[in-house]
């Protein structure tokens, strides 16, 4: 069973919705993902997620307003620079990893297994922390690219 959900570009200035972003079908299961990212990437433009809702149980919203990197001073740029430089397309839902090694985030590969449903990206999705290789990763920021498939996981080693 499908449901449509509408991003809204939020003002936060205005404190009102500016515009839809766009539209789609999607499925109860993909719902979770896309709301669980900290931000979307819509033709190439990042918008990083205010808030969320739901109509009756059928019309889903997500607002969001243009991600500022200059709003997280240690990783902001960084994140957006990342974003541009890796641009592998799937034809399906995927993760992508990028671990922060003190200055940039580049990409790297967990010892487990990818997600292969949306329910498993949630999962995913809902931990701060992941435990791969008996390493420890915090989750920094998470990202749906529409334009290429990807849910991109920012990472940063933790030391136990």
């Amino acid at each position: 069973m499908n449901s449509t959900l509408t991003y809204f570009k939020w003002s936060e200035e205005e404190q009102r919705v500016e515009r839809t972003i766009t539209e789609v079908d999607v499925t109860r299961d993909d719902i979770f993902v896309r709301k669980l990212v900290n931000a979307t990437v819509f033709r190439n433009s990042m918008f990083e997620h205010t808030a969320n809702e739901c109509e009756d149980g059928k019309r889903h919203h997500i607002y969001a307003k243009p991600y500022n990197e200059s709003g997280d001073i240690v990783y902001g740029q960084a994140i957006r620079a990342a974003l541009h430089e890796y641009v592998t397309i799937s034809p399906y839902m995927e993760v992508e990893y990028l671990l922060w090694n003190g200055y940039r985030f580049n990409p790297c590969t967990l010892a487990q297994q990818a997600p292969a449903s949306p329910l498993a990206f949630a999962q995913l999705l809902l931990d701060h922390y992941i435990v791969s290789d008996q390493r420890t990763y915090e989750t920094i920021y998470t990202i749906y690219d529409m334009d290429r498939s990807k849910i991109v996981v920012f990472l940063k080693g933790v030391n136990l």
